[in-house]
Formats: C-alpha cells, sequence, structure tokens
C-alpha cells in the first residue's frame, strides 16, 4: 500500500472508529477527568500510527484498550500497529476481538486478511477478506488484496483479475501498478487475445 493510501486509511479509521466509539462509551459519576484524559490519549497514538511510529502507538492503544476494553476501534487500530511492526500473530489477536465487538466493519476484516495472509494463513485469509467484501462489496482495498491472495497465493487468476479490475473501477485515481497486473495476468492467462478477438 502506499503511503498516502496508509495515511489515508489511519486518517479515516481514526475519525470513523473514534467518533462512533465515543458515541456509544457511558461515563460514570467521578471518571469525567479520567473519560476526558482518554480520547486525548487515542488522538496521540493515532497521530503516532500517521507518522509512522507504530511501535510507540502500541503502549498508548494497550493504556486505552484496559480503560475502554467495549471499544472495537482501539482493538482494530492495535492489530495494524503490531502488523506494522512485523508482529502478525499480535495483530490477529487483536483484530479478532475487534471482530468480535464490531462484527459489522469491513475494515477489521480486510486487516484480518493480511494478518492471516503474513502468517500463511490463506484459506482464514480468504475468508476474512470475503467477509468484507460481503458486508461492502465497494470496498476497493478489499478487492485489491483479495486479488494479490488469489494471484500471487492461491494461484487463481481469473479470480484475481476479476478483484484488480473491480478494485480499478472503484478507485479515483489510477493506480498504475495493479494496472501492470492486470495487464500481466491478461498476457499469461490469454485472456487480452481473447478479448481483442472479434
Amino acid at each position: 500500500m502506499s503511503p498516502h493510501c496508509s495515511k489515508t486509511l489511519v486518517t479515516g479509521l481514526a475519525l470513523l472508529l473514534l467518533l462512533g466509539g465515543c458515541s456509544s462509551t457511558a461515563t460514570r459519576d467521578g471518571d469525567s477527568g479520567q473519560a476526558a484524559k482518554l480520547p486525548r490519549d487515542y488522538d496521540q497514538a493515532l497521530l503516532l500510527m500517521q507518522s509512522g511510529d507504530y511501535g510507540a502507538a502500541i503502549p498508548v492503544l494497550q493504556a486505552f484498550i484496559e480503560q475502554q476494553p467495549q471499544l472495537a476501534g482501539p482493538h482494530l487500530n492495535l492489530g495494524i500497529a503490531y502488523r506494522k511492526v512485523g508482529e502478525p500473530a499480535a495483530a490477529v489477536t487483536a483484530l479478532a476481538k475487534a471482530a468480535e465487538l464490531n462484527p459489522d466493519n469491513p475494515v477489521i476484516y480486510q486487516q484480518l486478511g493480511i494478518s492471516y495472509r503474513e502468517q500463511g494463513r490463506f484459506e482464514a485469509a480468504l475468508d476474512a477478506y470475503k467477509k468484507a467484501l460481503k458486508l461492502d462489496p465497494a470496498y476497493a482495498l478489499a478487492h485489491r488484496n483479495i486479488g494479490i491472495l488469489y494471484d500471487l497465493y492461491l494461484r487463481q487468476p481469473a479470480l484475481a483479475l476479476q478483484h484488480y479490475r473491480r478494485y480499478l473501477e472503484l478507485i479515483d485515481e489510477p493506480d498504475q501498478t495493479v494496472e501492470r497486473w492486470v495487464v500481466d495476468l491478461d498476457r499469461r492467462t490469454g485472456t487480452a487475445s481473447a478479448r481483442s478477438t472479434p
């Protein structure tokens, strides 16, 4: 994923998940000072992630989760941070907890798919990507990543092409890398010549 996509993903997640999470947070009498502190701590973790300092974000997210374990967003971001520092098993644990707390969030399953793939658990990755796309059929990054899984790991080029093409349809700006993958797969599978034949 490009740095721009990564920054956009984290920023988008931050807004979506923090707002959604805070709206469901109940504060008890006497907790107002602590409750006021938690969003600032969460913002600090998100800023660390946006700057690429995922290792530093992990303890901040863990401390936040200790105070607000019922929110899916911090678990999701913890999973992303663990994945970025090369700990896919810890990422899966955090993301599975996020999915348990919010089973209707396609971003969680897309991130689970990446983490499973990094562990070599390709069928689990496929299942996670399919869940993401069932929840949001227009989720461009899930199409891209399931395409990578079909292309490089499951050796199913026709399915890879289908998802790469859908990804390219959904994105706002051209992705020359994926466009090259499509051309290459077309050549290797013979679909380019089949499509150009009258």
